[in-house]
């Protein structure tokens, strides 16, 4: 499978990705747009399928494996850009298709940090469901494929309070961010906002319910988890002081 030609689909490109790095012990999981397209299917998923570039979470202890992987299936390292990033990210180049893939090692870096190393097994293709919803909801500038993805999320899953392939975890997502005072404040802030776009882009008042509810309950979750001590002493110095990281131009730009 590994030595075979590239896939020109980026969909089963990205699968033959996973799946060889899987034949080696290898872990690696999709991430980003691309891995929302293999879980929603709805009317409100179309966009999904203008991703182009390829997104995948890996172990940072698996770096030099990783690397072993993508030389089999023919991609080449960004060396100048594996020598600035190379603790923290990765990134391959196939010459024959063009095709880019990014490689985040033990955490996804973005405007907030999300460790995702001990949840990798709860799916073989992607990380879960609940923590590529959460990838967007801590985008604090969101763009409208953000905001897209979002909704497509929300389409196509349940909400819950428990782990599972295609449940979104409340509970998990509480538990994130009542430990974290600026994931807090910037999943609540896009939760405020979604809630102001579904009632632009949903045309059917029945869809615009059932999306506000849901969000709706995962705005409670965070509210009504427990909060420790460091939590609430940053909440009092609140947004005087900056709660995320500013993304370096260039920097998970097909996100």
């Amino acid at each position: 499978m590994g030595t075979d030609a590239p896939v020109k689909d980026v969909a089963e490109e990205a699968r033959r990705i996973v799946g060889t790095a899987d034949e080696k012990g290898v872990t690696l999981r999709l991430i980003g747009g691309l891995a929302i397209r293999f879980h929603c299917h709805g009317q409100h998923s179309s966009h999904l399928r203008e991703y182009h570039d390829i997104d995948v979470f890996g172990l940072g202890t698996e770096s030099e494996k990783i690397s072993s992987v993508f030389r089999q299936l023919g991609y080449s390292p960004n060396l100048e850009y594996n020598l600035i990033y190379g603790g923290t990210r990765l990134q391959f180049v196939d010459e024959r298709t063009r095709n880019n893939v990014d490689v985040f090692l033990d955490r996804f870096r973005m405007d907030h940090t999300l460790d995702f190393r001990q949840r990798l097994q709860l799916d073989d293709l992607t990380i879960p469901i609940t923590d590529l919803l959460l990838t967007k909801l801590q985008v604090v500038r969101l763009a409208e494929k953000d905001v897209k993805d979002i909704i497509a999320v929300l389409e196509d899953h349940q909400i819950g309070r428990r782990d599972g392939r295609e449940i979104l975890n409340l509970d998990y997502v509480a538990e994130r961010c009542s430990s974290d005072w600026g994931l807090y404040r910037t999943v609540s802030d896009n939760l405020d906002k979604m809630n102001q776009f579904i009632q632009i882009i949903v045309p059917s008042s029945g869809e615009r319910e059932e999306l506000a509810a849901k969000l709706d309950a995962i705005g409670t979750s965070l509210k009504e988890a427990k909060k420790g001590i460091r939590w609430r002493t940053r909440d009092i110095i609140g947004r005087r002081m900056k709660w995320y990281e500013k993304v370096e131009v260039g920097e998970g730009e097909a996100f």
